[in-house]
């Protein structure tokens, strides 16, 4: 009798049992299609932003770094300074040879100044030993002056008149002097303003608003031309970028609404449209782009890149309020169809 009862009872509970799986089943089921029809689903996503490589453009030894990873900057704040010690001294040794050259240049003022009145001079006593020379002329042709007056009244006018060229020669060599000199000290004044246009190389300023993302070198390091020092994201352009299986694509444009959940934040959802979608598959962009040109062929489901805005977040206002984006953060994603 208690064999008979026992079956049964086991019966109906395995009936039971069959019955609550095939429930859950058929609304697993359900569900699956439900937001297979309505949604295309994806979790390769995650947060992006625009990067930028504060770089040097000069080598040169870290002296100081003033942020570290996780600071906020603004544009504009002084991120790095590297040492200038060397640029400085050149700086002065330009600056000394660029007033050595001014005195130099004064001097010269005044010795152009002195020959051009030695040039007046000059001419003056050249004009006048030249009258001298005429009058003895008339004199000698009237038999007033002795020949040996005459030659010597010649001789005066010729040593005034070679005076007279040498003071002028004098006088140009000034000006000429003057000249050159004026124009080592412009070159000087080039190499000194490009030194202080190279000095402000020595100093980096952040170039846009944004986080830290990244410290890449320690004060000590030498740091070379075009190297980068910090990776900073643009903390004011986020958005949500994923990598759609080309067999999901034909059911995506732009303007699509988008729905998705972050990783950090499960109990939020948060809303946006698609407003990019990639010219070329993420595969082309690659280090090794794709090349079936050796006759090895290998099909692989490709990927195309999709940018969604971060438009509003639904769910818990107070933790709404603590919502902190950062680049890089997972999501799961769902594009309404």
């Amino acid at each position: 009798m208690e064999n008979s009862d026992t079956k049964p009872t086991s019966s109906k509970k395995g009936l039971i049992i069959l019955i609550i799986v095939l429930v859950v089943g058929s609304v697993a089921a359900f569900i699956w299609w439900r937001n297979y029809e309505k949604y295309i689903a994806t979790n390769d996503a995650n947060l992006d932003s625009y990067r930028i490589s504060v770089s040097s453009m000069v080598m040169a030894t870290i002296q100081n770094q003033l942020v570290e990873e996780g600071d906020k900057v603004n544009k504009g704040d002084l991120l790095v300074e590297l040492d200038s010690s060397e640029i400085k001294s050149k700086q002065a040794e330009l600056e000394a040879q660029r007033k050595e050259l001014e005195a130099q240049l004064a001097l010269m003022k005044v010795n152009k100044v002195t020959a051009q009145k030695t040039v007046e001079m000059r001419e003056a006593s050249y004009k006048l030993a030249k009258e001298n020379y005429e009058r003895a002329q008339l004199q000698y042709s009237q038999s007033v002056l002795p020949l040996e007056a005459l030659q010597t009244s010649e001789e005066a006018q010729t040593t005034s008149k070679i005076a007279c060229e040498v003071a002028k020669s004098q006088l140009n060599a000034a000006s000429v002097q003057i000249t050159s000199t004026e124009a080592s000290i412009q070159a000087v004044e080039s190499q000194i303003e490009s030194i202080v246009i190279e000095l402000s190389y020595y100093r980096i300023y952040a170039p846009s608003k944004g986080m830290i993302g990244k410290r890449w070198m320690l004060p000590g390091d030498i740091v070379q031309p075009g190297q980068t020092l910090y990776t900073l994201n643009q903390d004011s352009a986020l958005w949500l970028s994923i990598y759609l299986e080309e067999t999901k694509y034909e059911n995506v444009f732009l303007g699509q609404q988008v729905k998705y959940e972050l990783d950090a934040y499960p109990k939020l959802t948060f809303w946006g449209k698609i407003y990019y979608i990639g010219d070329n598959t993420a595969s082309q962009f690659s280090m090794i782009p794709p090349n079936n040109a050796s006759g090895n062929f290998t099909k692989v489901t490709q990927r195309i890149p999709i940018k969604i805005s971060i438009d509003s977040i639904s769910g818990d206002k107070k933790l709404i309020d603590k919502v902190k984006l950062v680049s890089g953060m997972s999501a799961e994603v769902k594009i309404i169809k």
